[in-house]
């Protein structure tokens, strides 16, 4: 038996090459076209997380600067480094020492600023306390000068030992000046100073290396902790204080990574009245 198959019509035939290239070229600008359009939101999106990243890490790093600034020790914050390298000493408590003797208390101890003195009663006592080899400061008036200088140590003395409202010292200690009509000492932690500093492009805080007379900028990135990375814009001033108004630190830190950069400005208020 014979098979009669059909002649085909023009209906029925197939795509020519010259059809074919022409259908692949517009499925291929349209296919960009849709890929660009999908991807933009992508990217904003990627340009966003980075931008917040960044800020978050600045806005953390700052925040803890001004939060640690606004506990120092008046008058012992100190620029080095072209405005890079930024030093003060932490202080962890505070109160105020017996100036004169209690004429209802034979046994009360007040601070003699004529002599040498080991011991003194502290009024009012203190909000978290003093710990043995913790160091005291009595009137700090200068981070630069040669008197009333903490950094010299010649209104400071190491902490024996406080328990029952009495301070006392390791060694009878001579204090430069009295805290005049505010009778105020000031405890700072026995590791000393702290550095902020940028080098190497990373912010970094320093501590433990102890006082010294003139401030270090001899610090890099094998020193203390990591605060910051791709530091572009680390910029610190302070401006003194004076009898009407606190000092003012002002932070400048600019972090960069994959071309993108933002800069904050943070300021922090210091307490300048010794």
């Amino acid at each position: 038996m014979t098979r009669h198959h059909p002649a085909p019509t023009a209906t029925q035939r197939g795509f020519t090459l010259v059809e074919l290239v022409v259908v692949i070229i517009i499925l291929g600008i349209l296919g960009g076209l849709t890929a660009g359009i999908l991807l933009q939101p992508f990217r904003a999106f990627e340009d966003q997380a980075r931008r917040a990243g960044l800020v978050a890490e600045a806005d953390l790093a700052l925040t803890r600067m001004v939060r640690e600034l606004r506990m120092a020790l008046p008058n012992s914050v100190r620029i080095a480094g072209g405005g890079s390298y930024l030093e003060f000493i932490p202080t962890s408590d505070g109160g105020r020492y017996r100036a004169l003797p209690d004429p209802a208390d034979p046994a009360s101890d007040p601070l003699d600023f004529a002599t040498a003195d080991s011991s003194f009663d502290v009024l009012g006592g203190l909000a978290a306390g003093a710990a043995a080899g913790d160091q005291l400061v009595i009137y700090n008036a200068t981070a630069t000068g040669p008197a009333a200088n903490a950094y010299i140590g010649d209104n400071r003395a190491t902490i024996a030992a406080f328990a029952g409202g009495t301070m006392t010292l390791s060694a009878a200690t001579l204090f430069a000046f009295p805290s005049l009509d505010a009778q105020r000492f000031d405890v700072v932690p026995a590791s000393g100073p702290v550095s902020y500093f940028c080098a190497g492009g990373q912010l970094r805080r320093h501590t433990g290396y102890g006082y010294g007379a003139a401030q270090s900028t001899a610090f890099g990135t094998a020193h203390g902790a990591l605060l910051a990375e791709g530091a572009t814009l680390c910029q610190f001033s302070y401006q003194p204080g004076d009898h009407v108004r606190n000092g003012l630190v002002t932070l400048r830190l600019g972090l960069t990574a994959d071309g993108e950069t933002v800069n904050l400005l943070y300021q922090a208020q210091v307490v300048n009245a010794p």
